[in-house]
């Protein structure tokens, strides 16, 4: 049996990704992926429209969104597949959190109107956010007025702001991703603690707050081997278990398609399969 390479958490222009859906199937082609879902961050759009384009029949296509939550004050991601995307519900905690993002956009230029001592929030405004660059409004803006220099200097800058974006609950989240038939998955558990692994009773939490699975494999594991410890949570909690690039096309460079390399027979993601 041919071996089927996967690739679970890809975005696209629609959130702050590079690509349109025509390059990035393409490249997943190109790369010999066979199985891949767009999360893009708390937006279907694009996702809606890949559903509707794959006629390829040696491509799987999951359709993902990858939604924030806030727990303990800090921002983290449930990845959800095999929503109902029309579900009301869903849409409405996409929105909310679109809103979210939208309205810290504008506290972040407010925040750079108050250090530079500059007038910059009309500017903002009239603004026209290119989505083929990736990255989002604050950004961009900021790097063509000169006032910052690339994605490292922005969030170093705004880390004295000191203030985070709220968004739903975890439990509120997945109790939704359910209702949709949808299924959940903690994305990136590596990506909050440069890292560090999460402690077995916090992922316990995250059991209890009804996850389905863990997304075990992705490009910010400190060695590939710590993937091991997340699986063998996933085994004696019998949860699924999935991987992902989070490759953003050019916008964040060093995450490439299908990287970490992982194959379907690595990974259980069997209800997504159905």
């Amino acid at each position: 049996m041919k071996k089927q390479k996967v690739d679970l958490h890809l975005h696209t222009n629609a959130s702050d990704g590079t690509w349109g859906v025509s390059k990035l199937l393409k490249i997943i082609k190109r790369k010999n992926i066979t199985i891949f879902s767009v999360t893009d961050h708390d937006t279907i759009q694009n996702t809606k429209i890949l559903k509707n384009k794959i006629k390829y029949a040696d491509l799987k296509f999951i359709p993902g969104v990858e939604v924030s939550t806030t727990l303990n004050n800090m921002e983290y991601h449930i990845t959800a597949y095999n929503c109902d995307l029309e579900n009301p519900k869903l849409n409405s905690i996409l929105k909310f959190n679109r809103k979210v993002r939208t309205d810290y956009n504008r506290d972040i230029i407010r925040f750079f109107e108050t250090e530079f001592e500059k007038k910059l929030i009309d500017e903002y405004d009239d603004y026209k956010h290119n989505a083929d660059r990736g990255g989002w409004k604050s950004l961009n803006f900021l790097i063509d007025k000169g006032i910052i220099k690339n994605l490292e200097d922005f969030f170093e800058k705004i880390y004295a702001m000191n203030e985070n974006m709220i968004f739903p609950s975890p439990q509120k989240v997945i109790d939704i991703i359910h209702e949709t038939g949808g299924y959940a998955f903690l994305a990136h558990p590596a990506s909050y603690f440069k890292g560090k692994l999460l402690e077995k009773n916090f992922l316990k939490d995250w059991f209890k707050y009804g996850i389905d699975g863990i997304e075990v494999y992705s490009p910010y594991l400190n060695n590939l081997n710590d993937a091991d410890y997340y699986i063998e949570f996933c085994h004696n909690h019998n949860l699924m278990f999935c991987s992902g690039s989070d490759c953003h096309g050019d916008f964040i460079k060093e995450r490439k398609v299908g990287k970490p390399e992982i194959y379907l027979s690595d990974i259980k993601i069997d209800k997504l399969l159905t």
